[in-house]
C-alpha cells in the first residue's frame, strides 16, 4: 500500500513541476509582482498532496501586510520549506550550496530564494545591505539562523553573524521567531525517535528523505509565531539572536510536551 501511495504523490508532484516551470519562469522574465504570490499557491498545493497538516498559532493575515519581516525559525527538514512557503508571502535565503541540488536548487531559484556564499567573506557586506534594502522596502524574508538542520527535539546554536544585515537604525524591520514543531504522525503523538524520523539530518540525502516521508502517514506540524519584536529593542545582534533563539526554543518545548 505504501508503494502505491508513494508512487501515486510522485505522479501528482512531477505534473506539478512540470505546470510550475514554465509559469514561473514568465513570472520572473517579465517582473510581474505575481512571481512572488505563485510559490504560495505553490507550496499549498504541494503540502495538500503530500499530507502534511499545518496548524498555526498567533499568526495574522495581517501580518503580511506593510513593512518587511524577518522571519526566524528553526530548521529540522526540507519540510519547514513547504509549510512556511505555504503560509507566508516571503523569500527565503539560503546558502548556496542549495542552488546546486538538482531539481530542488532549481525550484528554489524559480521561487527567487536568495543565495548566500558564506565562504566568500568579500561579499557578506554587500549580502547584508541587499537583505537590509529588501526589508526596509517592505518586502519579507526567512531565514533559519542554524546554518543546518536539527533533529527537531530541540535546536542549535544560533549564527549571529546571520544577524548582521539589521542594525539599531532600522528600527522599522521587524523580526518575528517562528517554532516549527512536527507534533503527529498518522494523527498520534509523535514521539522523540519519529521526530528524527522526520528530520533531514546526517548523512540522509533529500530524495532518500523524501521517499520515507512519502511513504509514510499524513504528518502535523505546529508553527507557532512568537510576537514581532525590532532590533532597536536590543543592544547588538548577539542579544537578538539569543532572544529568538530562546523564543524558539520555548515554543518547541511548550508543543513537543502537549
Amino acid at each position: 500500500m505504501s508503494s502505491i501511495r508513494l508512487f501515486s504523490l510522485l505522479f501528482c508532484l512531477s505534473v506539478l513541476i512540470i505546470i510550475t516551470i514554465p509559469i514561473q519562469t514568465l513570472l520572473n522574465i517579465f517582473r510581474f509582482k505575481l512571481k512572488y504570490i505563485y510559490p504560495l499557491f505553490f507550496y499549498k498545493v504541494i503540502t495538500n498532496i503530500t499530507g502534511l497538516n499545518i496548524h498555526t498559532e498567533g499568526f495574522n493575515e495581517e501580518d503580511k501586510k506593510g513593512t518587511g519581516t524577518l522571519y526566524i525559525a528553526n530548521h529540522v527538514s526540507w519540510f519547514d520549506i513547504l509549510c512556511l512557503g505555504s503560509v507566508l508571502n516571503a523569500r527565503f535565503i539560503a546558502k548556496k550550496e542549495v542552488s546546486s541540488m538538482g531539481i530542488f536548487g532549481f525550484l528554489a531559484k524559480l521561487s527567487n530564494t536568495f543565495f548566500i556564499d558564506n565562504s566568500n567573506k568579500n561579499k557578506i557586506y554587500q549580502y547584508n545591505n541587499f537583505i537590509r534594502e529588501k526589508l526596509i522596502s517592505g518586502e519579507s524574508l526567512i531565514l533559519f539562523p542554524e546554518g543546518t538542520t536539527s533533529d527537531g527535539n530541540g535546536i542549535r546554536k544560533f549564527k549571529s553573524s546571520l544577524f548582521e544585515c539589521l542594525n539599531s537604525t532600522e528600527s522599522s524591520i521587524n523580526v518575528q521567531s517562528i517554532s516549527i514543531c512536527y507534533s503527529r504522525k498518522n494523527n498520534l503523538p509523535m514521539g522523540i525517535y519519529y521526530r528524527r524520523f522526520i528530520a533531514w539530518i546526517g548523512e540522509t540525502s533529500m530524495v532518500d528523505s523524501m521517499k520515507k516521508y512519502l511513504a509514510s502517514g499524513p504528518i502535523t506540524v505546529n508553527l507557532i509565531f512568537h510576537s514581532k519584536i525590532c532590533m532597536d529593542q536590543f543592544n547588538n545582534r548577539k542579544e537578538l539572536s539569543s532572544f529568538c533563539e530562546k523564543q524558539i526554543l520555548s515554543g518547541l518545548n511548550k508543543t513537543i510536551k502537549i
